[in-house]
This record gives C-alpha cells, sequence and structure tokens, in this order.
C-alpha cells in the first residue's frame, strides 16, 4: 500500500507542472541591437514561459513604425530536480520604417504584456555611415520622371567589404507595373574611401501601366558573412554571421497621357522604322512576287504598344502578308522593341504605280513633343511578263501580202465610189481574197502539232504527269502539287517558267482563283484544307476532257481514247 501511495504521488507530481496556462506568467521582448542604422535589421525576441500556439503572438502591432519580414517560432523544454521548464520563443526581423526615436510597443501573448522598448534608429544616407559599415546598399531610379507607360531603369548596387558565404537579393514585385530583370548581376571591385568593396549590381526595366503616384519598395538583403575569429587554429574555421540590408524606397509621380494627344501612344526616346527588299524595285514584272520587309524599332517600350505596319497599296498590287514578328532584348540598360512584317507583293498589271508613305506618330519623352518615324512613298515599274507578251501577240501577216493604205479623199464627196478605185488597189484586194481562201483550204493544224514533242509521243508523257499530279493531289503536299501542276499543264501549252505565267494561257476564272488562294495560303504559312485539294482535282480532270475533246474536234483522231 505504501508502495502505492507513493508512485501516485510522484504521477501527480510530474503532472502538474504539464499544464502550461497555469504557470504562463512572464514575457519578455528585447531587441539584438541598439541604436541601429535605418538600413540594418533588428532582430526581436520574445520569450514565454509556456508552450503556447504559433499565432499567439500578433506582429500587426509593429506594422506601423517597422517593416515586419518574417517570424519564426521555437518550443524548448527543460526538467531539473523533476521541474519542467517550457518556453515558446518569437523571433522577428523588422526594419525601421523611418528615423529617429521609435517604440516597440508592450506585447500582448494571452493578457500577458510585455515591457515596451525604445529604440534609436540613425540615418544611413550619409557618405560618413557608409564609409564606416562593412555592408550597404544604394538604389537609383533613371530617369527622374517620366510617362505612364514609359520604361524607367532600376539599379540596385550592394557593398561589400566583407568576405560573403551566401546571399540573397529580393526586389519586391509591383502591381500595374511591368518589371524584369535586365540581364545578369555584374560584380565590380571599387576603393570608396581607402577602403576596398566588391559592389554587386543589378538592373531592372519597370513600365509602369497606370499614372499616378509609384513607390517602388526598399530591395532587401539577407545572407551570411564570415567573421574573423583569430583563436579559431588560423581563421581555418571561422563562423559565419547573418547579415539583413534594406535598400532605400524611391518614390516617383507617373504622369498620364497629355490630354488631347490624336494618336495611338508610343512614348519613347527614339523610334525608327526601315524597310528591305528581296530583289530591286526596278525587278518587278507581271505575276511575280517581290518580297517587302518593314520593321519597327523603338527604344524603352513594350512590344505590345507597337502599332500595326499593314502599308496601303494600289488595287493592282496584291500583298500576301507573312507571320507578325514581335520581340524585345535587353541591351544597354534599354529595352528595345521590335516588330518586323513581310509581304509578298504580287502586281496584276504592268505600268507605274506609287506604293504610299508609311508613318508611325510617337512621343517623344526627352522633348515632350510628337514626332514621326516614316517610310518615303516610293514609285515602281511594272515591266509585262515576257511569256505573257509572247501569247497576247497579235499575229504577224505573212511578207508577200500588201495590205492596202487608206486613200486619202481627194476629190468632191459626190464622186461616184468606182471612180475613186484604182487600178492597183483592185489587184492587191483579188491578191488578198486568193491568200484568203489559201488559208481557209488548209487542214486545221491540232494543238499537239504546235508543241516541240512529236503527237505520238506526248499521250504517254502526258499521262504520267497526270497520274503523278493525282497522287501529289491525294497526298495533300503543297510543294509537291505545285511542281505536279506546272510539269502537266507543260504537256498542253508552251513551257512556263513558272505556275503563275499558265494562267493567261489557260484562260479559265476557276483556275486563276484556286492558285491565288493556293499562294496566298503559302505566304500566310497556312495549309490547304481536303476540299482545296477536291477543287483542283476535279478542275484539273474536266479541263483534261476539254483538251481532249478541243484535239478530236480538230480533224485528228483522239489522243486518249481510253479516258
Amino acid at each position: 500500500m505504501f508502495y502505492r501511495l507513493h508512485f501516485r504521488f510522484l504521477l501527480c507530481l510530474f503532472m502538474f507542472p504539464s499544464i502550461p496556462v497555469w504557470a504562463f506568467d512572464t514575457l519578455t521582448a528585447t531587441v539584438d541591437k541598439n541604436p541601429v542604422m535605418a538600413d540594418e535589421s533588428i532582430t526581436l525576441t520574445v520569450v514565454a514561459n509556456a508552450s503556447l500556439p504559433r499565432d499567439a503572438f500578433d506582429t500587426s502591432v509593429l506594422e506601423k513604425d517597422f517593416k515586419v519580414i518574417r517570424t519564426s517560432v521555437s518550443s524548448h523544454t527543460q526538467i531539473i530536480n523533476l521541474s519542467r521548464t517550457i518556453t515558446t520563443t518569437w523571433t522577428t526581423l523588422l526594419f525601421p520604417r523611418r528615423e529617429g526615436l521609435l517604440t516597440i510597443p508592450a506585447l500582448n501573448v494571452n493578457n500577458i504584456l510585455s515591457e515596451p522598448i525604445e529604440l534609436m534608429v540613425m540615418p544611413a544616407n550619409t557618405s560618413t555611415n557608409q564609409d564606416m559599415r562593412d555592408i550597404f546598399m544604394t538604389a537609383e531610379l533613371l530617369p527622374e520622371s517620366g510617362y505612364v507607360m514609359q520604361q524607367f531603369t532600376y539599379t540596385v548596387k550592394l557593398f561589400l567589404a566583407v568576405e560573403l558565404e551566401r546571399g540573397s537579393l529580393q526586389v519586391q514585385p509591383l502591381e500595374n507595373v511591368i518589371m524584369e530583370q535586365m540581364g545578369e548581376d555584374t560584380e565590380a571591385n571599387i576603393i570608396q574611401n581607402g577602403k576596398r568593396y566588391r559592389v554587386v549590381e543589378r538592373k531592372y526595366s519597370i513600365i509602369p501601366q497606370v499614372s499616378g503616384p509609384l513607390t517602388i519598395p526598399a530591395p532587401i538583403f539577407e545572407g551570411a558573412v564570415r567573421t574573423r575569429n583569430r583563436g579559431s587554429f588560423g581563421g581555418l574555421f571561422n563562423p559565419s554571421k547573418p547579415v539583413n540590408q534594406l535598400g532605400p524606397e524611391i518614390s516617383l509621380d507617373v504622369q498620364p497621357i497629355p490630354a488631347n494627344y490624336p494618336h495611338p501612344w508610343l512614348p519613347s526616346e527614339f523610334v525608327q522604322i526601315n524597310e528591305e527588299w528581296s530583289d530591286a524595285t526596278d525587278n518587278f514584272v507581271v505575276g511575280e512576287p517581290i518580297t517587302r520587309t518593314i520593321t519597327l524599332s523603338a527604344l524603352g517600350v513594350d512590344q505590345s504598344l507597337l502599332p500595326d505596319l499593314e502599308p496601303r497599296l494600289p488595287p493592282d498590287v496584291k500583298a500576301y502578308s507573312d507571320q507578325v514578328q514581335v520581340n524585345s532584348i535587353a541591351k544597354d540598360n534599354n529595352v528595345i522593341s521590335q516588330r518586323v512584317e513581310t509581304y509578298a507583293l504580287v502586281p496584276s498589271r504592268e505600268g507605274s504605280f506609287v506604293l504610299p508613305d508609311i508613318k508611325v506618330p510617337w512621343f517623344n519623352t526627352l522633348t515632350g513633343t510628337t514626332e514621326f518615324a516614316s517610310i518615303p512613298a516610293r514609285s515602281i515599274q511594272v515591266k509585262p511578263n515576257p511569256a505573257t507578251a509572247q501569247t497576247n501577240a497579235q499575229p504577224i501577216l505573212p511578207q508577200n501580202v500588201v495590205l492596202p493604205p487608206v486613200a486619202t479623199v481627194q476629190g468632191s464627196l459626190d464622186t461616184v465610189w468606182y471612180q475613186r478605185v484604182l487600178y492597183w488597189q483592185v489587184l492587191s484586194g483579188l491578191l488578198l481574197i486568193l491568200l484568203l481562201w489559201a488559208l481557209l483550204t488548209r487542214p486545221a493544224r491540232s494543238i499537239a502539232q504546235v508543241k516541240t514533242k512529236k503527237p505520238e509521243e506526248r499521250p504517254l508523257e502526258e499521262t504520267t504527269q497526270f497520274k503523278y499530279l493525282l497522287n501529289a493531289i491525294k497526298a495533300e503536299q503543297a510543294d509537291t502539287v505545285e511542281h505536279a501542276l506546272q510539269d502537266w499543264l507543260m504537256c498542253w501549252y508552251p513551257k512556263q517558267a513558272k505556275l503563275v505565267q499558265y494562267i493567261p494561257l489557260v484562260k479559265d476564272n476557276e483556275f486563276s482563283q484556286w492558285l491565288n488562294m493556293f499562294y496566298a495560303q503559302r505566304y500566310q504559312h497556312g495549309s490547304l484544307s481536303t476540299a482545296d485539294y477536291q477543287t483542283i482535282t476535279v478542275w484539273a480532270t474536266t479541263h483534261r476532257k476539254q483538251l481532249v475533246q478541243q484535239t478530236s474536234s480538230n480533224g485528228l483522231p483522239a489522243l486518249y481514247p481510253n479516258t
């Protein structure tokens, strides 16, 4: 019985201090340094003599005078002489928001209050203070004022006079601002007031999307530096010390778009537009394309602001556009945006044409004036297509036929017509009649006889080319269809260098429309549908039958009796 009572007494003795709420009566708060520089961090340590939840300590009371970075929580249990002690510790990293005398108020945890702490914050932006310190940061924004959607360059520099073991530099993102780092961090060594510093520099491009006041938060550096401990075997095992540094905040008043500005908004320091041609502009030929590339470049502008550059063209010049290329690059601390548009220009007739000028208005942020980047108007001369010109040429009469000249009426109007007819005119008329009779009574020549190949050789070649064309259409291969169609038409018409040159020879609107659609899809990097390929199959089959019937009607036997 005695042992049972003793055991119960010890059990109660151990259970009694395990109820932390009963024992919580002390809350202490301390800081790691006082006074402190305005850009240095402060470590606030709050200790409660009980086991408490993580959210028992509310840091919102510190936000008025301090920037709260983060808070960590730890618990510790200690048993000495059967007496258990439990503590909960909150460690909070703070940065002062202003200089002068600040107060960390009495902190309240479960109605237990800590003592307030008065903290002296010294200015950190004086050169004297910076020269005495091993770590400090600077921040700069250029230009110091500007307009909405204009690019600003934000530069952060970290000065280190100690050996850095690890570290990270953080710049908080901003709302309604396009913010991107430009390039990689750069490092340099400088000597400032007799002290050597390692300088780490980082640049950002900042493009505000709305006007009004803008505050760029202070950049934060968190890391660890090696300490010099002479007693650790000559410094081989020097411990590291955590460091936290805060840079300066920067405020900016972003100006809005000027009132009554009549053009699309494009703020920049420099805008340029130029053009390139795949061939000389005096080499335009009817039906043959020449590629024109227009490039718009703007300094310090987001690529989304670059306008379209589609040019105005004469009605007889068609443009087939390629895919637009828009990109941005960072160079020499500036963002350069480019828009590249490519067109294949195809004139439909010969003659002189004027390509109108292209103007892009932009707002010069340096002078505050509106300027224009432009390409002047250009006059082009389109030459006739040699193959088309030969096909449309008028027939030349034989040399032995002399056309009668137009008679000059010298007599009076009441003269009888046969009195004005001369002997040589009558003879010339008879010769012309005989010539026409001879031409009409000659056997008709088939279209196959015009070809350089013999008529009996062409059917086999044409049949092979037509089958090859049908196979290419069935496979839906655009390049193969183009070459196969040209080779098949070559069996019926005079040889042409390009497929478009067969349009005036075939003289078929359906073929002309399909070919224009075919090239339009290719220039736009599109693809033809199965229905488009079926259209050319039906046309080729129908047109082939017409050619066969035309050959048979000219008095010759059918070339393809089995088709």
